[in-house]
Order: C-alpha cells, then structure tokens, then sequence
C-alpha cells in the first residue's frame, strides 16, 4: 500500500508540474458543456433527458485525452522503465497510477459538473450524483490506465485509445447513463443500473490489475 502511495503521489506531483494533459482534458470538458448548452437551447426545451449522454461522452473523451498524455511522458521521458524496476510489486505500481489518474478526473468531472449545474440549470452536484461519478469513474479509469501503458510506447498512441477503449467501455456508459438519467429523476426502467455499473468497475479493477504486469513488458 505504501508504494501505491508513493507512485500516486509521485504522478500527482509530475502532473502538477506538467498540466498540459490535464489541462487540455479540462478545456475540452468545458468547451463540450459549453456547445451543448447552446445547442440544446436551440433544439430542445427539456434538456435533462439528454444530460446523462452528454455528460458521460464528455468525460470518457476527457478522461483519454489525460490518462494517454500522462502515460505519453513517461514512455517519453523513460521514467516508466526506471520505475519497472522497482522492487515494488507491479500491482501496486498500477494501483499508484490508478489513484492518480482517478483523482485528476474526479477534479474535471466536478469541474464539469459545476458549469453544468450553472448553463443547464439543473442540479448535479448532489450526493446520489456524486456517488455515480465515483463509481463509474473508478471503473472507467481502471480499464483506461492498462489501456493506456498498452499505448505508450506505440507511435499512433493517440488513435489506438479510442479503438481499444470504446469497445470496451460500452456497458460501462450504458449503465452509467442509465443510473444518472434515474438519479436526475429520468425513467430508466427495472433493471439495476447502478448494481450493473458497480460489477463492471469491480470486474474492470481486478481483470485491468492481473493484465497490467503483461502490458508493462516490451
């Protein structure tokens, strides 16, 4: 745990230091919010059925756009290699990166949510809101970071993300559009939507945990 820790807050304080990705990720996430404001302004005069879509789509963009910058560094830089070899377990070296990239997101997502409470008028930062955030989130960066260390030492980085995550992260958004369209009082049928996401995240967390020490490998 000590090493999660350690690699956690060492990405932290390099992403800190270098915000270009995150910065980017978060003007991308306000931009989007921003266009859809006034796109559905003009299109429809009940925009709460349509905000789980857009939110979700904007932060798997987001969350892409920053988990494969951040890995783009370090494959960059060769602190990847350095820090293989470590005498840390590799699990814990993923864990690090993990934490890291879900608090980075967590922050452009509440962001997110903020200008969208303030453009759409509706109430988004609630606890049942929050806690779908955070599950789905976790869940979602799991899958994306192994994704990304896949990715990092490829030339096309920057397409391969998307062709190898979208697929992947489709129950995820399903279930998570679902759970956010009942939390804002939208129907969304009987299924469990919200069980639904927390089973991906737990299947994502573990499967994403037991690949990483073969997708660090050359």
């Amino acid at each position: 745990m000590k090493a999660a820790l350690a690699v956690m807050e060492k990405d932290l304080r390099l992403a800190w230091r270098d915000r270009a990705g995150w910065l980017t990720a978060g003007s991308f996430a306000a931009i989007s919010v921003l266009v859809y404001s006034f796109a559905l302004d003009l299109a429809a005069r009940d925009v709460r059925p349509l905000l789980p879509g857009l939110l979700w789509v904007t932060f798997l963009f987001a969350g892409i756009i920053s988990s494969g910058a951040s890995f783009h560094g370090e494959a960059e830089r060769g602190t990847l290699d350095a820090q293989l070899l470590a005498p840390v377990p590799r699990t814990a070296l993923y864990a690090g990166k993990l934490l890291a990239n879900l608090v980075g997101l967590l922050v452009v997502e509440v962001a997110t949510l903020a200008l969208a409470t303030i453009l759409f008028d509706e109430p988004l930062l609630t606890p049942e809101l929050g806690g779908i955030l955070l599950v789905g989130t976790a869940g979602y960066v799991s899958l994306v970071t192994v994704l990304a260390t896949l990715g990092s030492r490829v030339r096309a980085r920057v397409v391969l993300m998307p062709v190898l995550a979208l697929p992947l992260l489709v129950p995820l958004l399903i279930a998570a559009v679902r759970a956010t369209g009942a939390a804002l009082g939208e129907p969304a049928g009987e299924a469990p939507w919200l069980l639904l996401l927390a089973v991906f995240t737990v299947w994502s967390a573990v499967g994403s945990a037991l690949l990483f020490p073969l997708a660090v490998e050359r």
